[in-house]
């Protein structure tokens, strides 16, 4: 379980985020809302080491992460970004492998076991046409499966995502999301991801936590009482009076009401 409390950012002088606190379950999917700027990736990023906290401790099992070695870091923490940096060209099968490294010794490389576990899970998420194909010839999209499948061979207690369906189509966010919460509920590992589509978090995840002005604006259990109308009155406070939010066939709905100059 992966406990953050109290996580205070300052960037360029400016506060991010203000004590916040929040605990990842295991076999839970929490999604992660807010508006632009209001602290999401920052959140991802301060929890990984990537940067500095003014204040707030992070314990994985009651383990402060800052006691720990990278490679103890790697095997509570699995990290899917934004997009692929990397500057070599591996294949996809190669690239998932590495997903094995925190487990190997410090001179060792992955074999011939990892890479066929990397081209099984590949695979078993659909995209075995990636097999031998360079991570910088594929599609964000692309890019983004094989992340997954490299999050699920490090077998990591956690795995923070941030904005993972952001350049995939319609069909692809709902498979990659359904994936993704399939593993997240078979491994019962605890996952943090950050996500602009209210509907899609209503729709997968178990949790969904709020950003607003440099704090939690809400942190509720999907099946919990009441969370319907709390998140109804959290994203209005998002987007203001004009969101129309309501649910069809236990599916979010969400409608724009213009303003009265837009209409007439």
């Amino acid at each position: 379980m992966l406990s953050v409390e109290n996580l205070t950012v300052y960037r360029g002088g400016r506060l991010v985020l203000d004590n916040v606190s929040l605990t990842l379950n295991p076999g839970e999917v929490t999604a992660v809302l807010g508006l632009n700027g209001a602290g999401k990736t920052t959140l991802l990023k301060a929890i990984l080491g990537f940067l500095p906290r003014q204040g707030g401790t992070l314990t994985e099992d009651g383990q402060p992460l800052d006691q720990l070695s990278p490679a103890e870091r790697a095997k509570k923490l699995a990290y899917v970004p934004q997009r692929y940096d990397g500057g070599f060209r591996y294949t996809a099968e190669d690239f998932v492998s590495m997903g094995a490294t925190a487990y190997l010794g410090a001179f060792s490389r992955p074999g011939k076991g990892e890479l066929r576990r990397a081209e099984e899970l590949l695979r078993a998420l659909d995209c075995g046409h990636l097999v031998g194909r360079p991570m910088d010839k594929l599609s964000g999209g692309e890019q983004r499966m094989a992340y997954l499948a490299r999050a699920m061979l490090q077998d990591a207690g956690c795995l923070l995502l941030d904005e993972p369906v952001s350049s995939l189509d319609l069909s692809r966010q709902h498979g990659f999301l359904g994936s993704l919460r399939a593993y997240v509920h078979r491994r019962r590992a605890g996952c943090l991801l950050t996500i602009h589509a209210p509907e899609l978090a209503y729709a997968y995840a178990d949790r969904v936590l709020i950003l607003h002005d440099h704090r939690i604006l809400m942190d509720g259990a999907r099946d919990g009482a009441g969370f319907e109308e709390a998140l109804r009155q959290a994203l209005g406070t998002l987007y203001g009076p004009a969101l129309q939010v309501d649910t069809l066939n236990g599916a979010l709905v969400l409608g724009w009401r213009p303003a009265d100059h837009e209409t007439g």
